[in-house]
């Protein structure tokens, strides 16, 4: 099942119900309703029925959907996408370059799924379903600054490396709403909190710049791929940067100090509940594969720059 919720005129939030604070959360996509329709991120495969009956109850045809765009090749945001892109031959499927290189090619699949395996154990693959590859030729690709025309709206390009360096960001030109993916980490309302931003491989000067780079964009909503939409957008931006730069630098401290996993983790943990109604205890025991990867994150980031 999802909860669906009209986000912004003709923006559908197609997001799962009572499965948001599992250790790793599903994400949220979202139909983008014009001329011509996109569906933004689309998940774990497992989520294809949950999809398909949230737009059919939205009374769309699914076979008439003209772009699947998903804001980078995670397994969380684009499981489902070849999957997808098999039952919907007409359906064309939007990337960056590069990305579209590792969404066609089956032994990166694999390896990306093997990393949920390691995390989550034998029974990943029948917990968040299948990552198939994508033929070349159903891709459009696309560089930042262009635009995807969908009729009265178009949704900007926006590359956003950091937390995946072929990530991307669109702006909808009509609602002004902004689809962040994970450049801004999650969102969600009900814990007045987020998620952090920073998993393995992250570069914390790149989720700087692209966390400024979509500020300058003056958003009126933002769409967050793991919880929801809000219009808080100023107030969460900057708590999204003064959060990286403050994450870093404890990071950074605590691995010159020789601190093990868990006494930084205690540290970063302090940071990302503050404000928060979820408790620290709460926050380590509901996310350890995101603090897990954070803390990687940071570890191989300051050993690739000879900082530690």
């Amino acid at each position: 099942m999802a909860l669906i919720s009209e986000v912004a005129e003709k923006i559908y939030e197609i997001k799962p119900e009572g499965r948001e604070h599992e250790s790793f959360p599903l994400c949220t996509v979202y139909l983008v309703m014009d001329d011509k329709t996109a569906l933004v991120e689309t998940g774990f495969s497992v989520q294809i029925p949950d999809i398909l009956e949230a737009v059919g109850k939205l009374g769309y045809d699914i076979r008439k959907l003209s772009y699947i765009i998903p804001t980078h090749v995670h397994p969380d945001h684009a499981g489902a996408a070849g999957l997808l892109a098999r039952q919907l031959p007409q359906t064309k499927v939007v990337a960056y370059s590069r990305a579209a290189k590792v969404l066609a090619d089956p032994p990166i699949l694999e390896r990306l799924m093997q990393g949920f395996k390691q995390v989550f154990g034998d029974g990943a693959q029948e917990r968040f379903g299948e990552m198939l590859p994508i033929a070349e030729e159903r891709f459009v690709l696309v560089e930042d600054g262009e635009s995807i025309p969908l009729g009265e709206r178009e949704l900007r390009v926006i590359h956003t490396p950091g937390h995946d360096p072929n990530h991307l960001c669109f702006l909808d030109t009509k609602s002004r709403g902004l689809f962040c993916g994970d450049a801004l980490g999650a969102y969600f309302s009900d814990i007045k909190g987020r998620l952090p931003s920073c998993i393995l491989g992250s570069d914390p000067i790149l989720i700087l710049q692209s966390i400024d780079k979509l500020r300058e964009l003056n958003p009126a909503i933002l769409l967050f791929s793991h919880g929801g939409a809000t219009r808080e957008v100023a107030e969460i931006i900057q708590r999204v940067a003064n959060d990286e730069r403050q994450c870093a630098d404890i990071a950074l401290k605590a691995l010159k100090a020789g601190e093990d996993r868990e006494e930084m983790a205690n540290s970063l943990v302090d940071v990302l509940v503050k404000d928060s109604t979820l408790t620290k205890e709460d926050y380590l025991a509901s996310s350890p594969y995101f603090i897990s990867l954070m803390v990687g994150g940071y570890r191989q980031y300051f050993k690739k720059k000879n900082m530690i």
